[in-house]
């Protein structure tokens, strides 16, 4: 979508259509369109007016998108109150010819629901000018349920795209989207550096496995219950909570399990959340981030794991004494009251997002 110009950027009233341009184009170089009149935007075939869309454009768009069947259709007067309402909302070199009617042509639509299309057709002196009503109230219907699902639909594929990169990329959570019978479909990088690893969950051609052979069937078995479960219904919940055995920490690990509906799917999914302990790669890279030093990093990292001084000390190859003394800088650098504080601050941060 696209604004007309800066000030129409602030309001959140005109937008630009490609789909209006291409099947508008034998009548006239520039229409303009304000669906559901005086609760929505105006629509424009005119692309040399601006660059962007804000949200709230978006928003009233897809509130137009059903008003039920034609009632009406007819031209209006020009220089009336409709003409000057269009008007208002444009650039001052439109608008002046457009409220006067010189060289427009303005005619409404009304629907089922009570709203009411306004559409201005800048005349050019063609051989369509004579019929331009007829025309217009032929292909109006389609046209503009076309023209708004493009519109809506581009700010919607741009929202989309922004969660989905988020998911993939930046969350440190494993993400995993299932079918009803448990096969994969999808996962992030965390989901598939997870599989990989093998430690909780394993990926054998779309068909997951547990790390303790026991568990599989019950994994299965929850992501089945989940599938089946309804809205409201008290045949189960739509989120279960499976925990499982991680093989390396032998620690028993939380996995959200979410039914997912598609609008417009015949079955519904099912999407597993499982947290990730940030390594210690990462943990280094954010506390220098946070102002320490590499060395100083690596000392606050083999905290964050938990170990005693004496460990910590053998893994980095320092002497306890100045593994200590490190570990003072650490929490003075990061002003943290002690070792757990520091450890949870740290731990907050990893879960924030991938590297960059």
């Amino acid at each position: 979508m696209v604004v007309l110009s800066a000030s129409a950027a602030q309001a959140g009233r005109l937008v630009f259509s490609r789909s209006l341009q291409r099947q508008i184009s034998s009548l006239t170089t520039l229409a303009l369109v304000q669906p559901g009149h005086r609760h929505a935007p105006v629509l424009t075939s005119s692309g040399a007016l601006g660059e962007a869309c804000p949200d709230t454009a978006a928003a009233a768009l897809r509130r137009q998108l059903q008003p039920g069947a034609v009632t009406s259709f007819r031209r209006r007067r020009p220089g009336r109150a409709a003409a000057r309402a269009l008007a208002a909302q444009l650039p001052a070199e439109l608008a002046a010819d457009l409220a006067a009617g010189r060289g427009w042509t303005l005619f409404s639509c009304g629907f089922e629901d009570g709203s009411e299309d306004l559409i201005a057709l800048k005349l050019e002196g063609g051989p369509h000018d004579a019929h331009c009503g007829d025309i217009l109230q032929a292909i109006w219907p389609v046209l503009r349920e076309d023209s708004l699902r493009e519109l809506a639909g581009e700010t919607q594929a741009a929202v989309t795209s922004a969660l989905l990169w988020t998911i993939s990329k930046k969350t440190d959570s494993a993400v995993l989207v299932l079918d009803g019978e448990g096969r994969l479909l999808h996962c992030n990088e965390s989901g598939r550096d997870m599989l990989d690893g093998g430690d909780l969950l394993s990926d054998q051609g779309g068909r997951l496995s547990c790390a303790r052979p026991g568990e599989t069937a019950g994994f299965y078995a929850a992501v089945a219950e989940c599938a089946r479960a309804r809205r409201g219904s008290a045949r189960g919940p739509r989120e279960l909570i499976l925990f499982l055995e991680d093989r390396q920490s032998g620690m028993r690990l939380p996995v959200s399990l979410t039914r997912y509906r598609c609008a417009g799917a015949d079955q519904p999914l099912v999407v597993a959340i499982l947290p990730r302990q940030p390594d210690r790669t990462r943990i280094e890279m954010l506390a220098q981030k946070m102002g320490l030093s590499p060395a100083e990093a690596r000392v606050a990292a083999l905290i964050q794991l938990g170990l005693s001084n004496r460990e910590a000390a053998h893994i980095a190859g320092l002497k306890e004494q100045t593994f200590n003394t490190y570990a003072k800088r650490v929490l003075a650098k990061l002003q943290s009251a002690g070792r757990a504080e520091m450890a949870q601050r740290l731990t907050w941060q990893a879960s924030l997002g991938r590297a960059s």
